[in-house]
């Protein structure tokens, strides 16, 4: 499709060949998942970044917008992939259009032995990975998918996605670690204790 082509076309031309590619498979739904090295980006991380899931219109909006989802993570962990790409077909999948703020819990971990199960969505850095415009009125964007504990999902479903972002600036959470702990005001707040930092 000329959309997922102009897609591939504006991550080679911002961080260049990928350094592995994988493909996953869903029923009728196919997307990949592209990696670069820390090298190759500005914030100086491992990017995961989806390819195809704007093959698909978005349940509920214009038909000519669509969107890519990607993580960054300050060490390389490859086995994320999996619920990257899950997560990038759950709109398709669902009926649902994800969104800035939207979470999306997984089945288990998020990677193997990871005590995080859910992704937040949120829209990028600015400037760091802009809206993709074609021709024909297609847009592309481009949402960053956040690995957080389940106490984080909680205090977000209870007090709004920007009371959790400004827990997280107040701590100075390393959001990119993907061994870093859970937020300690999140976890008084939601009611799950010691359980979260013990994976439980």
């Amino acid at each position: 499709m000329v959309v997922v082509e102009a897609v591939a076309g504006s991550y080679a031309g911002l961080w260049g060949k990928p350094a592995r590619t994988s493909t996953f498979e869903v029923d009728e739904y196919a997307v990949e998942v592209l990696k670069w090295d820390a090298r190759t980006n500005t914030e100086g991380v491992a990017l995961y970044a989806t390819l195809g899931a704007s093959a698909w219109p978005l349940p509920g909006c214009p038909l000519a917008l669509r969107r890519e989802f990607f993580v960054g993570l300050s060490r390389p962990c490859d086995k994320i992939a999996g619920s990257l790409a899950a997560l990038s077909l759950y709109s398709a999948r669902e009926g649902v259009s994800l969104d800035h703020g939207h979470t999306v819990p997984s089945d288990g971990p998020l990677w193997p032995g990871s005590p995080m199960s859910s992704f937040l969505v949120v829209r990028p850095k600015s400037g760091f990975l802009p809206p993709l415009k074609l021709p024909q009125g297609f847009r592309v964007e481009f949402l960053q998918a956040i690995p957080i504990y389940e106490s984080e999902r909680s205090y977000k479903k209870t007090y709004g996605v920007d009371a959790l972002i400004e827990c997280w600036v107040e701590a100075r959470t390393a959001l990119y670690d993907p061994d870093r702990p859970p937020n300690p005001v999140c976890l008084a707040r939601s009611g799950l204790g010691e359980k979260t930092f013990l994976g439980v």
